[in-house]
């Protein structure tokens, strides 16, 4: 059997990947997810009294899953736009190319804000089942201090935050840093 010519490979090569790879994409979604893991854990660990390790490791887990409920959300939001509007935003997102404000920027920048703060908010509410049911089921096995502090803080509502008020104002200042840092980056 003969190897294969190098124009047979780069054809495979061509046929396997997209042509178009959204690095920039793929670098402002790593700069978000560290930006927002590094505010909201800051909230998490001085309004919920968890440890820094336990605090980045739930905003870590809530962002991941906030983030992929938000590229979900995006490619069925995207097959509902018009021609123009998807240039825009594959524009934006691809390029970098920053357009004048439209209603359908506005529209998704309150969606994102909006779906990712309910994902946030579902994921720590399973994060929270989870740790429950593992508490139950190894009661031998010692429990972070982190973990025993999440559960209680339904109990400690009194004395300060409740975890969804924490979250949304955490939420709420990454999206700012967040968003500020994403106009800096398009000028």
């Amino acid at each position: 059997m003969a190897a294969p010519s190098p124009s047979q490979t780069s054809s495979f090569f061509l046929i396997m990947f997209p042509t178009v790879l959204p690095l920039r994409a793929f670098l402002s979604q790593i700069l978000i997810l560290w930006l927002a893991i590094a505010i909201e854990s800051w909230f998490f660990q001085k309004s919920l009294m968890l440890s820094p390790k336990t605090s980045v490791e739930y905003t870590a887990v809530i962002n991941l899953f906030s983030t992929c409920i938000g590229w979900l959300t995006f490619f069925i939001w995207e097959s509902f736009l018009s021609k123009d509007e998807v240039e825009l935003l594959m524009g934006y997102i691809l390029l970098g190319q920053w357009h004048p404000v439209s209603v359908v920027l506005i529209l998704a920048a309150f969606l994102i804000y909006t779906i990712s703060f309910l994902g946030k908010w579902k994921g720590l509410e399973i994060l929270r089942l989870l740790l429950l049911q593992t508490n139950q089921n190894t009661s031998t096995i010692p429990v972070p201090i982190g973990s025993r502090n999440l559960v209680r803080n339904q109990k400690k509502s009194a004395q300060g935050f409740t975890q969804f008020g924490v979250l949304l104002i955490a939420h709420t200042c990454s999206h700012c840093v967040i968003l500020l840092v994403l106009y800096l980056e398009s000028k």
